[in-house]
């Protein structure tokens, strides 16, 4: 839902007054308008890609974009309310490790069909993508993206490799900072929290929780985290490299939610793992120096 003041207060004192006759007609209400995107912002990429292809995922005709190469697929998932263009500083130090680029407009984002969307459809989006493309290496996700990806991979998608940027373990907080955004009493932001868990239930997921699913893969993952992020808590790193035995997290300082996308340390850290260079046992070409950044475990 877009921040905009005048339809913020319209839409508050609506549910309001729907919810003091019906929480559970509010509730419902509710959960239509968390589904629904912000402005539409059409992708941005330097350089072009070499392709433009569409596919269907359930309901949704998706776009994505290629960069061909003689190596194995790295595929890049964006956040909410974001477009593939957002990891666009990934694809050329991709590019130049030989590597074929993928990255795709999540249902309702981008050139991607829809107006309303959800965790599940991104979840069917990334799983689609990863198993319609070939050879793939590792994924590349921001934000709302990461437990798309997290939860596709769950779903038996293969994910070899991720490096998984800003990304929160659970999509109740979201309602959560939905319903506050709204002013909605209590009873409402229960009715919410109730709706939500039977929408995701019927499209058949038991769990969206990361912590919960992740000791169950397979994969290794690089859990990318600014220190300073306003939007998805740190602390939501340190539970999901807790939960996930294959992974590492690497701590930043002062880039928020959005800089470790455009940050050359950051983003050299990141193709490193994502092409398997970091490991003690390829020998890497030597890439820029840029600054340092910690490890924090793993």
């Amino acid at each position: 839902m877009a921040d905009n003041s005048t339809n913020v207060r319209l839409l508050s004192s609506f549910l309001r007054g729907l919810g003091a006759v019906s929480p559970a007609a509010a509730a419902r209400l509710g959960i239509q308008l968390f589904r629904l995107t912000g402005p539409r912002r059409q992708p941005r990429f330097t350089p072009a890609p070499d392709a433009v292809e569409h596919f269907h995922a359930g309901r949704h005709r998706l776009a994505s974009y290629v960069w061909e190469g003689g190596g194995p697929t790295v595929v890049l998932v964006h956040g909410w309310n974001g477009t593939s263009g957002d990891l666009s500083a990934f694809v050329a130090p991709l590019r130049d490790t030989g590597r074929r680029v993928v990255a795709i407009d999540l249902p309702a984002h981008g050139r991607s069909s829809g107006r309303l969307s959800d965790l599940t459809e991104a979840v069917e989006a990334v799983e689609a993508v990863l198993r319609r493309e070939p050879s793939i290496e590792a994924v590349i996700a921001h934000s709302f993206g990461v437990p798309a990806t997290v939860l596709a991979a769950a779903r038996g998608a293969p994910l070899p490799r991720a490096v998984l940027i800003s990304g929160p373990t659970a999509v109740e907080p979201y309602l959560e900072r939905f319903g506050q955004v709204l002013g909605l009493p209590p009873a409402i932001r229960e009715a919410l929290r109730r709706r939500l868990r039977m929408f995701l239930e019927r499209a058949g997921f038991q769990t969206v929780d990361l912590t919960v699913v992740a000791p169950r893969l397979d994969g290794r993952a690089l859990i990318v985290h600014d220190r300073s992020d306003r939007e998805v808590p740190f602390l939501s790193a340190q539970a999901l490299h807790r939960a996930w035995s294959g992974s590492k997290l690497l701590a930043t300082e002062g880039l928020g939610h959005r800089r470790l996308l455009v940050d050359p340390a950051a983003i050299e850290r990141a193709v490193r793992f994502a092409v398997g260079w970091e490991r003690k046992d390829v020998e890497a070409p030597v890439l820029p120096q840029s600054r340092e950044l910690r490890v924090v475990g793993g």
